[in-house]
């Protein structure tokens, strides 16, 4: 099907989102969002398909097009805000594993976009923040929620409460970006993490996925029970079973 904010690409196991408003900053508009949407639904059911990298072009996306709140009344902004959330949530619940890939820009709601990713890999050229407060609004697509669990809550709201753009190195710092590299690197980098992932047991990679985000929502005794199920679960599929019989041979 062909978009007309986004391309995309398939070449297994890694599937491709490049965001296509470039003129615009890739700026994130509903058409966006509900093409993003609709691409993780149709390869969702590919287990060929094992890993999704999102990326822009020149810049990774400078947020929210602000254009479309010109006269925007109330409910139009909370179905905006909802579309946002609904983006987070499916990266979040994706079998795929999801990296993003950031160059330029990547502010607002394009730096949401890039935190619901389960990886963010970046160039030393990305610029970084939450620069909503300055237009008198808060985060639309999970900043007040997200960023607080990765940074903690004092760097979030340091970042929330200022607006402040921040580098690449110091982002590093914080762990918002989880691999840092030299912008002519960025895409072998990102391609070479891909296909490690990708080269792993599709079940044990998604529950892992999993583990780690509901883990992170439940108190340490539910977490552990969750962990736990998973870790018997795996032993009834047969991926499992074939690379633990693999590894006791090869003892042998």
């Amino acid at each position: 099907m062909e978009y007309c904010n986004i391309l995309t690409r398939i070449e297994k196991p890694v599937a491709r989102i490049i965001l296509n408003r470039e003129e615009k900053l890739n700026t994130i508009n509903v058409e966006m969002v509900e093409e993003i949407l609709d691409f993780i639904g149709s390869i969702e059911d590919d287990n060929d398909i094992r890993v999704l990298i999102i990326s822009g072009g020149k810049n990774f996306s400078a947020g929210a097009d602000v254009t479309t709140f010109t006269n925007i009344d109330s409910m139009k902004a909370l179905a905006f805000h909802k579309a946002l959330n609904s983006l987070a949530l499916k990266f979040r619940e994706s079998k795929k594993i999801i990296l993003a890939m950031i160059s330029g820009y990547c502010l607002g709601g394009g730096f949401e976009l890039a935190l619901s990713a389960d990886m963010r890999i970046a160039s030393r050229d990305a610029i970084l923040g939450q620069p909503e407060i300055n237009l008198g609004i808060n985060a639309g697509a999970g900043g007040n929620v997200i960023l607080p669990r990765i940074v903690g809550r004092g760097k979030a709201l340091l970042m929330i409460l200022t607006g402040e753009k921040i580098d690449a190195d110091r982002a590093y710092n914080y762990g918002i970006i989880d691999v840092l590299t030299e912008s002519e690197n960025l895409s072998s980098e990102t391609e070479k993490l891909s296909m490690k992932i990708a080269q792993k047991p599709f079940n044990a990679s998604y529950l892992a996925k999993m583990a780690v985000n509901y883990g992170s929502e439940l108190n340490i005794k539910s977490a552990l029970e969750y962990e736990a199920t998973i870790f018997g679960l795996l032993f009834s599929t047969m991926e499992t079973k074939e690379r633990i019989g693999n590894f006791l041979n090869k003892k042998h």
